[in-house]
């Protein structure tokens, strides 16, 4: 799940629900599941006794060092050099939820340029204009991006967007690693679903992907994606349908928790809506 209070919540349902067995159950946010798998393996992540999650506070006194000690095109106007400081680090977060590293972003940057240079005869001044203005960020972004992990490697630090990727990454490149956890965790169960980013999605995909069939069970509302809360998206929606083709829909119609009027509105705004999952009901 993704809040403390959610686990916490969690726990007491099941020990109201099956008893003290409830206590050897592992439940957990996504980023306390991979920080425990992180310091369980420090000889595999190779980090330190000493490494540790980032606060807010050196993450923005990061940025700043990195950006006064450093020359960039675009994202550093002369005389406000951290205007554009918040939107570097939302985008950088972004670029991590969405499991994009420094090397990946470099590559897609490539692709666009190359892009342009086939296509700029066919785009008028003013759109081409942009595009390229475009690109000279990010390719800013990009270099800020890259500095900044190699500025968390430096200090022993990794920020909480990393939890997920490493951990990713790790199953992804040590089958062993991941195998060890498929046999621990034969039952998984993930609340919020609509809420999850493309990286968490992955998370969920590599721990199930052991069997043809998991013992996998996800419950949230697709149309509340729409909020894109911490990168979440419908695609990851309908990705978990595309995998699992055959997996059992079960849509709750009956709602306790709102008036009538609220919900004929609601339900009026949605069926507007053109990326609508199919066979699923809606309120």
């Amino acid at each position: 799940t993704f809040t403390d209070a959610a686990t916490d919540n969690m726990r007491r349902r099941l020990i109201n629900l099956i008893g003290t067995p409830a206590y050897f159950v592992q439940i957990s946010t996504f980023h306390s599941f991979c920080q425990s798998v992180i310091k369980d393996h420090p000889e595999i992540f190779s980090i330190g006794d000493d490494t540790q999650a980032l606060s807010d506070l050196e993450r923005l006194d990061i940025f700043q060092f990195l950006i006064s000690q450093n020359d960039f095109a675009a994202i550093k106007p002369l005389n406000a050099p951290y205007l554009f400081l918040s939107a570097a680090i939302d985008q950088i977060k972004t670029l991590k939820r969405e499991h994009v590293s420094p090397e990946k972003f470099s590559s897609l940057l490539k692709d666009e340029q190359k892009l342009l240079d086939t296509t700029q005869d066919e785009l008028g001044k003013t759109l081409l204009a942009q595009k390229q203005k475009d690109l000279i960020k990010n390719q800013d972004l990009y270099k800020l991006y890259s500095l900044y992990q190699k500025e968390l490697k430096k200090r022993a630090r990794f920020d909480f967007e990393d939890m997920i990727n490493f951990v990713v990454d790790r199953f992804t490149s040590d089958p062993e690693l991941l195998l060890s956890y498929q046999e621990r965790l034969q039952y998984i169960l993930v609340d919020e679903y609509q809420d999850t980013n493309s990286a968490q999605n992955e998370l969920v995909f590599k721990l199930a992907s052991f069997w043809d069939n998991p013992n996998l069970f996800v419950t949230g509302d697709p149309s509340q994606s729409i909020f894109r809360f911490q990168g979440a998206s419908l695609e990851n929606s309908q990705e978990f349908i595309s995998r699992f083709p055959k997996a059992t829909i079960i849509s709750l119609t009956d709602n306790y928790r709102s008036t009538a009027t609220i919900l004929d509105s609601a339900t009026t705004l949605i069926k507007n809506n053109p990326s609508l999952l199919p066979n699923l009901t809606h309120l």
